[in-house]
């Protein structure tokens, strides 16, 4: 079963920060694009997926994140850079989603929704985005 995150941007993701989530993901990890370049895939040593990371959607109409997600998710203010993001069942996928994930809120400012509920990365403050859990 897969493991799915969706990065909640406030701030369109440029290359530098697209590089950054992926260094910091893990350096050894291998990257190939598929889909025609509209998917990422981090691959372990074996040259197998382990996360798969789509292209950013640009979401502008206010309640729309909240209803493709839930109320769980709060309030998003738009507009939001939605950034799909699904770690395969291997182990150590999760965590390299989950960094992924982190690295561009951290930089851009926002909050990650997964299946296991809502937040906000506590290591660094991100521009635009409060400190803790929603």
């Amino acid at each position: 079963m897969t493991y799915d995150l969706v990065a909640l941007v406030d701030g369109r993701p440029s290359s530098d920060d697209v590089l950054a989530g992926l260094a910091a993901a893990g350096e050894e990890m291998g990257v190939r694009a598929v889909s025609g370049g509209a998917v990422i895939q981090l691959c372990g040593e074996d040259h197998l997926p382990l996360v798969s990371i789509e292209l950013p959607l640009l979401i502008q109409v206010p309640g729309e994140v909240e209803r493709m997600l839930g109320t769980s998710v709060g309030t998003v203010r738009t507009p939001a850079w939605w950034v799909e993001i699904r770690a395969t069942a291997r182990d150590g996928a999760r965590e390299v989603a989950e960094q992924y994930a982190n690295t561009l809120i951290n930089r851009l400012g926002g909050k990650v929704w997964t299946s296991a509920g809502v937040q906000t990365p506590r290591n660094e403050t991100p521009h635009s985005a409060s400190e803790g859990t929603d």
